[in-house]
């Protein structure tokens, strides 16, 4: 996969952001102009305390990781890819919009889940295609329990609509790339 991922430069810019959110989008914005979604994922995680944050897409019966920042190991460009079940994301697109989990060990949605004991917080906005259909989420998460500080929800929100565009960019560039049946 190619590291960067390109965007068309215009970004649609939510009409409800809080100061917040706008302070996050401005950086992000300017990263994702250089058509570099890595680099807008990092000055995305540069707002909170969690040590990932991440793009992943919806596919049939997994979460695939399209992008990852882990601001212990910089240079690393993706994450595993997760069976749809044992995934924080299927949380987020059963909720239809977005999931916030500060603590898995004491969560009583999380009791037997898979993830609980490896990924003890998160917080995702759900991505959409142009038509409406899921597509994957926008997230932070830890291995370490994290209270949800204010803002971080602000911040995905704001970004969300870049990366929908990003990440639908890219889905389209790989179908048209998969040999004809």
């Amino acid at each position: 996969m190619r590291e960067t991922l390109e965007a068309t430069p215009s970004i649609r810019r939510p009409t409800d952001s809080q100061p917040h959110s706008q302070e996050v989008l401005a950086p992000f914005e300017r990263a994702l102009s250089a058509h570099d979604l890595f680099a807008a994922l990092r000055v995305l995680n540069g707002s909170t305390r969690y040590r990932f944050t991440g793009v992943y897409s919806f596919e049939p019966g997994i979460v695939k990781s399209v992008v990852l920042y882990d601001r212990d190991n910089p240079h690393r460009r993706t994450g595993d890819d997760v069976p749809w079940f044992d995934s924080y994301c299927m949380l987020t697109a059963e909720n239809g919009a977005e999931c916030d989990i500060e603590n898995s060990l004491v969560d009583a949605r999380l009791s037997v889940h898979a993830a609980r004991l490896k990924v003890l917080s998160y917080c995702a906005v759900l991505l959409r295609t142009p038509s409406g259909e899921e597509l994957g989420t926008l997230c932070h998460y830890d291995v370490i329990a994290r209270k949800t500080d204010p803002g971080v929800f602000d911040g995905l929100r704001a970004c969300r609509p870049a990366v929908e565009v990003c990440l639908w960019e890219h889905l389209k560039v790989r179908l048209h790339a998969l040999p004809p049946d």
